[in-house]
């Protein structure tokens, strides 16, 4: 079964209309620790990276799933309550952004909403070129023969597992720039742990939509440290844009605030610890 579907892989790479869709797609287990004091603070989500010729997209499963639910409503007579039950549906996420590459313009492009006001933000930078450093080791991941290789990303040194018989220069989140595939990448403390549960060519190709005209440009600097100060205050965040909640009492605020800032505290270990 897997030689078929790489003989099918290369039969139909060639066919793609190029920067038009995402004929694969690859689904990926994120254990993250979000804790860095706390090595049971581990949570897992399941994220999806979106493969076209020369371009791809990256998301959490809940975000990809909640786009699609959001342009359904959009191009439904439905009401607002039915809209609420349908976005319902939609797995909970950690991770709000969208990730895309374009390989032939070595561009990344981050694009993320936040608040329930819906601002959109996105930042611009160069494909990261990360110094990787081929190992002899090799293993199998998913009847796939893998390579080792080593790098370093955004202050964390990470060993990397890729498919050479998969030949995209991709993987998850920013993660590029190796002969194949990455099927498996981890940090070295095991702080983000991505591992590969499946592997795909869509029978119906996902149309490739990158309408982010409407996002203000940033630097991932001000992108980060707005997300930070959302994340710190959310609350706050809300009223600025006109949501009040309906607290019974001062009483009841507080616990909320208290219980955010508990939260917020925990999540002091982000995947980029330098910009």
């Amino acid at each position: 079964m897997r030689k078929l579907l790489i003989a099918l892989f290369f039969l139909n790479l060639g066919n793609l209309q190029a920067q038009k869709s995402y004929s694969y797609k690859a689904t990926y287990n994120l254990e993250y620790q979000e804790d860095s004091t706390d090595q049971s603070s581990i949570k897992s989500e399941t994220v999806v990276l979106y493969l076209g010729k020369g371009h791809s997209r990256y998301s959490s499963l809940g975000k990809a799933v909640k786009d699609s639910l959001e342009a359904y409503i959009e191009a439904s007579n439905i009401s607002s309550s039915e809209s609420f039950e349908i976005l319902n549906q939609a797995p909970e996420t950690e991770f709000h952004y969208k990730i895309f590459k374009n390989f032939q313009d070595n561009e990344l492009i981050l694009a993320e909403i936040i608040t329930v006001d819906k601002w959109r933000y996105k930042y611009i930078q160069d494909l990261n070129t990360i110094d990787w450093k081929i190992q002899p080791e090799n293993k199998d991941i998913l009847g796939f023969s893998v390579q080792r290789a080593t790098g370093s990303f955004a202050g964390r040194n990470y060993v990397a597992w890729f498919a050479p018989q998969l030949p995209f220069s991709d993987g998850p989140y920013k993660f590029s720039g190796l002969s194949g595939l990455i099927l498996e990448i981890s940090d070295l403390e095991n702080h983000y742990h991505f591992s590969l549960t499946g592997f795909e060519e869509l029978a119906n190709p996902v149309d490739k939509i990158l309408d982010l005209n409407s996002y203000k440009v940033l630097s991932q600097e001000e992108l980060d440290q707005f997300r930070d100060d959302h994340n710190r205050d959310p609350l706050a965040a809300y009223k600025n844009v006109g949501v009040r909640f309906g607290f019974r009492n001062k009483e009841d605020e507080a616990k909320t605030r208290k219980a955010l800032s508990e939260k917020y505290k925990k999540r002091n270990n982000p995947i980029e610890l330098q910009p």
